[in-house]
């Protein structure tokens, strides 16, 4: 397996080297963002319900764009979108950071996410435009273990960092420590644009259609048949995935060093599972992994609402998030081998703005039943809508010949969400 990675990597042009290598750079600041943020908002003396509405405006901003981005996305340069969404999101973060009022957050959190949407909408089509069919699958696996690895250095550097901070600025209290790491993640992600002015542009597709030409053409019926088992996977993983950290500080009384290696732990556990995917895959078919994986999630996602030994949790927390990026992974696949491969954009726009859109209000809603009810329920609660995501999948497609019209490959896979 390392072997033909190796020997697929070689046939990779440059443009996909160093797009893979900023996508890489950008995910160890997000990381290391996505670690410290609410726990920051935490400090500042936040309640669970605030918390869930600030840090649902990632998805709020990726739902906003997806679909008009689709719409336009063929007539600009990728290179362009990529390096004004990098530029721009990491200035509202900035923006962001230095405000402690919930408007401004909000506000700020809201534009940022809206253009780094820009990249996540752009990563398919360049990979789709510079690489050949031959090399994809490779090119997906290596993308996405990529991103594990830098999400794994990502939580381990914001582990270490608040410390790091106190040990070199003893005078700043609390807030300040965790606005200086904050800083420096969205300084990380400001310094990958340099690597994206390098890429090379390429020739724009060809297209005379009008904006919204084809709309009522669209396979809708198979859209919706992919998108509600879609939202129930969202609904569950957004009223505790983005809570986690916070579950581990609180609940366990973790320091924040220990809650950043813990979750570097489980980039290693998924790097592992997303890597023997492609064999496994291979023994069974896409939809049968699918329901396996997702299925197996379930007893760990409600053990962690009833043990209270951490180790135990531990050990669930890591086969949940790893069971969860394997069948998420395949999904993607699954679903773009179910439309066309002229609709393949805006098949994935269309989830992305649904699947982001439920996981904003569950969000919410997570952080209102978090606050008044503590963690224990939304773990059941959406273990209970993983069930209903995996019957629908079940429902649906268990008579179809898993197929594709015209195969097209989602080339990145995101962090697991759900």
């Amino acid at each position: 397996m390392v072997s033909s990675y190796l020997t697929n990597f070689q046939q990779l042009s440059r443009n996909v080297k160093l797009f893979i290598l900023g996508t890489a750079i950008q995910g160890v600041g997000l990381s290391i963002y996505s670690l410290l943020f609410n726990l920051y908002l935490k400090e500042l003396g936040f309640r669970e319900t605030s918390i869930g509405g600030l840090i649902s405006t990632t998805s709020l901003g990726i739902s906003l764009v997806a679909i008009p981005a689709a719409l336009v996305i063929e007539k600009f340069h990728v290179k362009h979108l990529v390096v004004a969404g990098m530029l721009f999101s990491s200035l509202f973060y900035f923006i962001q950071i230095m405000n402690v009022s919930e408007s401004s957050l909000f506000t700020f959190g809201l534009l940022a996410s809206m253009f780094q949407a820009l990249f996540n909408i752009s990563i398919s089509p360049f990979y789709l435009r510079n690489s050949t069919p031959e090399v994809r699958i490779h090119l997906f696996s290596l993308n996405t273990a990529l991103n594990m690895f830098a999400h794994l250095l990502g939580y381990l550097i914001g582990g270490y960092l608040p410390e790091i901070i106190h040990w070199s600025m003893p005078a700043f209290n609390r807030v300040e420590i965790y606005r200086g790491a904050l800083f420096c993640a969205i300084g990380i992600v400001f310094l990958s644009n340099f690597v994206f002015m390098n890429i090379q542009k390429m020739p724009l597709p060809k297209s005379n259609k009008r904006l919204f030409e084809g709309i009522r053409e669209k396979q809708w019926k198979v859209l919706i048949k992919l998108i509600l088992p879609r939202l129930c996977l969202a609904f569950g993983g957004g009223m505790i995935v983005p809570f986690m950290n916070l579950y581990l500080k609180e609940t366990f009384n973790l320091s924040v060093k220990s809650v950043g290696v813990s979750y570097a732990l489980l980039q290693i556990f998924i790097f592992c599972g997303v890597f023997m995917t492609p064999s496994l895959v291979k023994k069974t078919s896409q939809l049968r992994f699918m329901l396996i994986t997702a299925g197996l999630s379930v007893p760990f996602m409600f053990s962690m609402g009833i043990m209270s030994s951490l180790g135990f949790v531990l050990i669930c927390f890591f086969l949940r998030g790893t069971l969860m990026s394997m069948s998420s992974s395949i999904t993607s696949v699954f679903e773009m081998e179910h439309v066309r491969e002229k609709e393949c954009v805006f098949a994935s726009a269309i989830i992305l703005f649904c699947y982001h859109t439920v996981y904003t209000t569950s969000t919410r809603l997570g952080g209102i039943l978090i606050e008044n009810y503590s963690f224990r329920p939304t773990f059941f609660l959406a273990g209970s809508f993983y069930i209903l995501a995996i019957v629908l999948y079940h429902k649906f497609f268990k008579h179809e010949e898993l197929k594709a019209h015209e195969i097209c490959k989602p080339i990145v896979i995101e962090s697991e969400a759900a």
